[in-house]
């Protein structure tokens, strides 16, 4: 019987004993036999045994053939498992799922009324159309105000960064004042509607801090709005409330005296800057 080798030395990886293209009868008129390539171990090395040889193994030390999320990156080299490698919106060769990115969330606005607002303990009655965000004490009345934000059609697979802007429309009192942001708990709607409630007063002063930062006089004529940084917790609640609404509870933390972001339905930086992972 006729054997017939091969040397394969340039081209793909091929293993001993893999059949060959074409074949032939035996010498004695046989049943036609394939012809094998038969490769010596050394001219195709593969040192993470997947079939790929060492130069042309797309993920060395990992198996090739393995890729569950079906991106053509094989599992050990995936940035983005369960997600697509491929994907770069912006074409500059990083996967958008590992590139961190921004978005800007403005106050929520319904016609020509903003979500955002003030509520008292007792006393003054809050009204939904009343777009005036006085936050301290005016007075002998305190208040803490709202804003709501809309995250509907926003996704992402985590949330990095989280950042309230609030422009500065009015000041009255020490020489600075502490403003404080909390979570807020009362659905974003119960919290915009008109009434009187010291439940929701409590809330928007209350619970988890996110945050705080300092005002004074100067924020009135600033460029640019005040820039208050959330703690990490509002990162995860950011990120729970993605397709709905988050609403932040606006405090002050000294008295007397009072800040103002904005009064009635005028327009005035209120938004999120997030940043995160898509």
């Amino acid at each position: 019987m006729r054997l017939w080798f091969a040397l394969v030395l340039a081209g793909g990886c091929a293993a001993a004993g893999v059949p060959g293209p074409g074949g032939g009868g035996d010498d004695n008129g046989n049943n036609p036999v394939d012809a094998f390539v038969v490769v010596p171990p050394d001219a195709c090395p593969d040192s993470d045994n997947d079939g790929a040889c060492n130069n042309v193994d797309k993920c060395p030390g990992f198996d090739d053939r393995l890729d569950t999320d079906a991106d053509t990156v094989a599992d050990g080299c995936d940035k983005c498992p369960m997600a697509d490698d491929r994907i770069d919106v912006n074409m500059n060769q990083i996967p958008d799922c590992t590139e961190v990115m921004t978005r800007t969330i403005d106050v929520k606005k319904v016609g020509a009324d903003y979500w955002r607002g003030w509520h008292t303990a007792g006393g003054a009655s809050h009204t939904s159309g009343n777009d005036n965000t006085l936050t301290g004490t005016s007075g002998t009345t305190v208040y803490n105000s709202y804003f709501v934000f809309s995250l509907a059609g926003f996704t992402a697979t985590t949330i990095t960064d989280v950042k309230l802007e609030l422009e500065v429309e009015s000041y009255a009192g020490d020489a600075n004042e502490t403003i404080s942001v909390w979570d807020v708990t009362t659905p974003s709607a119960t919290v915009e509607a008109s009434g009187t409630n010291a439940t929701i007063f409590n809330d928007l002063g209350g619970g988890v801090k996110y945050g705080m930062a300092t005002v004074t006089a100067a924020s009135v004529s600033a460029v640019t709005p005040v820039p208050f940084p959330l703690s990490t917790q509002a990162n995860t609640d950011v990120k729970a409330k993605l397709g709905g609404e988050f609403v932040v509870g606006v405090h002050s933390d000294n008295a007397p005296g009072y800040v103002r972001f904005s009064f009635t339905s005028e327009a005035r930086i209120a938004r999120l800057v997030i940043k995160y992972l898509p």
